[in-house]
């Protein structure tokens, strides 16, 4: 039901259809955020679901004054600023977007590494790609999201403590980067979102993995063995931007197709706030790095950690197919 309901908002041709794939995608992801029971899953999945009801209602209602206007609920037929910028404001809302992240942090810090993998990557598809759709009519109100989200997403991760704290405001960031790509076109855009999820899903499984482990205690990362602190630190690099490698090249796609397209400004508002979120990246990989342990254990280097590693490193391969296809 979860992909079922992606599918159909993605495949849908009318604001109704939008409505009720984005509907189903949502009632199949609450039981998956509250399964464990957990105090803290119950309370961010009641976070999650009201907020997306009520972005979902605001959608609703938009839609139909779209309906009253013009007779039909198709969206090409999406004109007037009153009902075109609630239904943009909606999607917005779903997808975490600055300024409408503040529900993000909170519900972020209360899940499993499993539901957010799915909450960061998979649950952005369907309102990412249908803004992307109609940027056209919102270019500069899209340009000053994008600033927001560049804003917000790196300099409020400086402060935060917490790991799944900083990976919701990198989320936000990079939801600002998604954004600007798909004003590029929606094949850069699905690049960019693949390659951040496809390095989230070797950050969050290591965590995932480790937590198991030392039971649910991120501060025994530093007793980690050597290469798994080597490992979880340059996956973490990767996701702030660090050459030369995955995240490095996949921003410097997008940075060089938004150069040839004379957006000037929106270039350096991202390369500012990539070097701000670098800042907070390099800290806490220089933290998990230098530390000390004098009880390593010899660890098996045949796992999924060398396939991350030589992945990450071999950015440059993806950057020349992505320079092909656009």
């Amino acid at each position: 039901m979860l992909f079922f309901g992606t599918a159909f908002s993605l495949c849908s041709a009318h604001w109704f259809g939008v409505w009720i794939g984005l509907e189903i995608n949502l009632m199949a992801f609450i039981p998956i955020l509250v399964q464990n029971g957990l105090s803290e899953e119950v309370e961010a999945g009641v976070k999650y679901f009201l907020v997306q009801a009520a972005a979902s209602a605001l959608l609703l209602f938009s839609s139909m004054l779209v309906f009253w206007e013009y007779g039909n609920w198709e969206m090409k037929s999406l004109s007037a600023f009153s009902s075109s910028f609630l239904i943009f404001s909606s999607l917005l809302l779903k997808l975490g977007m600055s300024p409408f992240h503040f529900w993000v942090p909170s519900v972020v810090s209360g899940l499993s590494w499993f539901c957010n993998l799915l909450l960061l990557t998979w649950q952005k598809i369907s309102p990412l790609f249908i803004v992307c759709f109609f940027f056209s009519m919102f270019k500069e109100l899209l340009f000053i999201f994008i600033m927001f989200s560049c804003f917000f997403g790196s300099v409020g991760g400086i402060n935060q403590t917490s790991v799944r704290g900083l990976l919701s405001y990198s989320s936000i960031f990079h939801v600002g980067w998604m954004v600007s790509s798909g004003m590029i076109s929606s094949e850069v855009c699905f690049f960019y979102l693949f390659f951040y999820s496809f390095i989230l899903i070797f950050v969050l499984v290591e965590f995932e993995k480790q937590e198991l482990k030392t039971n649910k205690q991120f501060n025994s990362v530093f007793l980690w063995s050597g290469f798994s602190r080597f490992y979880i630190s340059m996956m973490i690099l990767s996701m702030g931007g660090m050459p030369p490698m995955l995240g490095f090249f996949m921003k410097w796609a997008v940075l060089l197709k938004l150069i040839l397209m004379k957006m000037v400004t929106m270039t350096i508002f991202l390369i500012i706030g990539s070097m701000v979120s670098l800042y907070y990246y390099l800290v806490l990989s220089f933290s998990i790095m230098l530390s000390s342990n004098s009880n390593l254990k010899v660890e098996s280097f045949w796992d999924m950690k060398i396939l991350g590693l030589i992945l990450n490193f071999s950015g440059v391969v993806f950057l020349n197919w992505i320079w092909l296809l656009i």
